[in-house]
């Protein structure tokens, strides 16, 4: 089954994802079985045309989300297909969609190889159309609430990143969100030249000023947060809204505490429960989009959606 695999010097998808695309799918399906032996990285390079290297890297990957594996010198075997996630039923209404176009295509004489090449052909191009958002932010909770955020407004798929834990090199996104102290960073990482990184303003909620505003008179409110720029960022909108007598915190020990009769903390904070226990008064502040960053946003996602569509296909080689 493996000889299926065809892979195209020609495509904005690099040859090692290609190659990782049809192995899923062959293992998906259930073509190539739990227990089927693969030809070598080296033998499937020669096969295929390619460099050995790719293959290598295609099958690491592989590894890595479960689909086959390395036995030393026995070789590399599939392990089976991935456990059903929550986008089951879309696989399974696409399933239902490709089956009937498929007949259709056998019902004129195309052979299995000629509409599996022609399937991936279409869907590498349909995926190329499709505008990539990523978030670079600074921690794991801020990049899902402003990928949920602009998801729930904008109606587009974004993918969160946390500066320090992803490959840039693999990240092939066409528009990158950060906010604005992670501009120059993200800029720096995602700097591959169609990709887009613009920066975005998230503000403290209503709600949680007038709450600070309220508890705040005549007492002295220290700020805390894991990243500077978090922290930097509630002063100065507590500051802006009028708030006096706020001090940065080193941290949340008794003597950074000093002197300190409110703290107030990020909403994904873990450090409410030991500042708690210390008896010291704590407000959670949470932070929403703002409104001008999301139409801002929309604008960039539009255009570039529009520019991408129209944009011819590259013929650059990605062999790699």
């Amino acid at each position: 089954m493996v000889d299926k695999v065809q892979v195209s010097l020609h495509s904005d998808v690099p040859v090692y994802r290609q190659i990782i695309s049809q192995l899923s799918f062959l293992v998906e399906i259930g073509d190539l079985e739990p227990g089927h032996a693969l030809p070598s990285a080296r033998q499937l390079a020669d096969d295929i045309r390619v460099n050995r290297n790719t293959v290598a890297r295609a099958y690491a990957k592989l590894g890595e989300i479960g689909l086959i594996e390395g036995r030393g010198r026995t070789g590399t075997f599939v392990v089976g297909p991935r456990p059903a996630s929550g986008d089951s039923s879309a696989r399974h209404q696409a399933r239902r969609v490709l089956e009937s176009g498929i007949r259709e295509c056998v019902e004129l004489g195309l052979s299995a190889v000629e509409i599996q090449s022609l399937v991936m052909s279409l869907a590498v191009r349909a995926e190329n159309d499709l505008l990539k958002v990523s978030c670079v932010e600074c921690n794991a909770d801020r990049a899902a609430y402003i990928a949920h955020e602009v998801e729930a407004q904008i109606g587009i798929k974004v993918k969160p990143l946390v500066l320090g834990g992803f490959e840039p090199e693999e990240e092939r996104a066409d528009l990158v969100l950060t906010t604005f102290s992670h501009l120059a960073e993200a800029r720096a990482l995602m700097s591959r030249p169609t990709t887009e990184v613009v920066g975005i303003v998230l503000g403290l909620r209503i709600q949680t000023l007038l709450q600070i505003a309220s508890a705040a008179k005549g007492r002295t409110v220290g700020v805390w947060s894991g990243t500077d720029e978090q922290a930097t960022t509630v002063l100065d909108a507590l500051r802006d809204s009028g708030i006096e007598n706020i001090e940065l915190l080193d941290g949340i020990e008794d003597q950074d505490l000093q002197g300190i009769d409110l703290v107030v903390i990020p909403e994904e904070g873990t450090e409410l429960t030991a500042l708690r226990e210390r008896n010291v008064e704590v407000i959670q502040c949470g932070e929403v989009l703002d409104a001008a960053s999301i139409r801002m946003v929309s604008d960039v996602v539009r255009d570039m959606q529009a520019l991408k569509r129209n944009r011819p296909t590259p013929d650059a080689d990605h062999a790699a």
